[in-house]
């Protein structure tokens, strides 16, 4: 899987690549490799700015989409024209796949009835809340949502339950952390604001 995302980058040719570009180059290969491609710019130290917003957007669409169990994933077209520099998306895959390919060692088949529609339907549907949190400016909180969707990703991917259901505890553990980062940030302007 990481040999496929770090190959996409080096033969695409453009000097940008759009999120159509890529749902039409990965969309054969399922939901679980775009959650991870598009939740992965999140977490690299010092991201592209905006790109919380410009990938959330997505990922809760396929959120969506999961929950909905639709066959195949689908962004709408004046989504699909959004993107980023071919130079920005190797830098922050070159980044990832050493983590990637170590990650990919320990999955394997195992606990599939967390991957019955139903629950799959529900971990998405986690993956929805953390996918509209990551597009709010909340502090200090992309890497923390993120970290649930590509684990959920890759568990598509590799059919790894136990991988599943560790992104459902994760997931619901950094909802609780953002919403109480995002009233402490609210709180903090309340104060700061006179009067």
């Amino acid at each position: 899987m990481s040999r496929r995302l770090v190959g996409f980058g080096e033969e695409w040719k453009s000097e940008t690549i759009t999120l159509g570009d890529l749902m039409q180059a990965l969309e054969h290969r399922g939901y679980g490799l775009l959650l991870i491609l598009f939740a992965l710019p999140n977490l690299i130290p010092n991201p592209i700015p905006g790109v919380s917003a410009i990938f959330g957007i997505p990922l809760a669409i396929l959120s969506v989409q999961i929950v909905l169990q639709q066959p195949r994933p689908w962004l709408p077209s004046w989504l699909g024209r959004r993107g980023i520099k071919r130079e920005a998306y190797q830098r922050v895959i070159g980044r990832a796949a050493p983590t990637l390919t170590k990650v990919e060692r320990i999955l394997k088949p195992r606990l599939p009835s967390m991957l019955e529609p139903l629950t799959m339907s529900l971990i998405a549907g986690l993956c929805l809340v953390l996918s509209l949190l990551l597009v709010l400016p909340i502090p200090l909180t992309g890497m923390v949502l993120a970290i649930p969707i590509v684990l959920f990703g890759l568990a598509l991917v590799q059919r790894d339950g136990l991988c599943a259901l560790i992104a459902a505890l994760l997931g619901n553990a950094a909802m609780i952390f953002a919403v109480g980062a995002g009233w402490a940030a609210i709180k903090g302007v309340a104060a700061a604001v006179p009067g």
